[in-house]
């Protein structure tokens, strides 16, 4: 079964530049969940310096992000390492996180689309993201965060509840 909006995220305990990848980790927390092709691809680069360069906006919202390509864990460590990447990087291997998510572009070979789900603190995915090919759609994501934490600040939960299901 797919994860779609309004669902629990879903973590599968792979390799990543953490140890594994756990739902404890993130739990109770907000996070960028994104799927990409690959380390070192020139547009999954841009993307991923596009939320390097707004760390210190995401920080200040507390939102973690969550990388997913189908590198090897190697790939992922030299990646993090030449770009100063600060943030967890998945190794989805055999596209089993991808398919939950949707993001499995194609088998053979392994290659993802670019999705990102962002997932609120009490763990359920608020958006679903269907990457465009430029390097906006991370901007898009990072307008979104700032723009649900401004409502959580400015309005109880029961008035973004009553907001919402109207």
């Amino acid at each position: 079964m797919r994860i779609r909006e309004g669902d629990e995220p879903r973590f599968l305990p792979l390799p990543s530049t953490y140890g594994r990848l756990e739902r404890e980790r993130y739990y109770g927390k907000w996070a960028i969940l994104f799927f990409y092709h690959r380390d070192f691809a020139a547009g999954c680069e841009m993307d991923i310096n596009t939320f390097i360069n707004n760390m210190d906006k995401l920080k200040e919202f507390g939102v973690e992000l969550i990388g997913v390509s189908p590198d090897p864990l190697e790939t992922h460590f030299n990646f993090s390492v030449q770009k100063g990447i600060k943030f967890e990087l998945v190794s989805d291997t055999k596209g089993e996180m991808a398919a939950l998510y949707g993001a499995l572009k194609a088998k053979n070979p392994l290659t993802f689309k670019r999705k990102a789900f962002l997932i609120s603190s009490n763990f359920m995915v608020l958006k679903e993201y269907n990457g465009k090919k430029t390097v906006l759609y991370p901007l898009e994501i990072i307008y979104d965060v700032e723009f649900v934490k401004k409502l959580l600040n400015n309005f109880s939960e029961k008035r973004i509840n009553m907001i919402l299901n109207d």
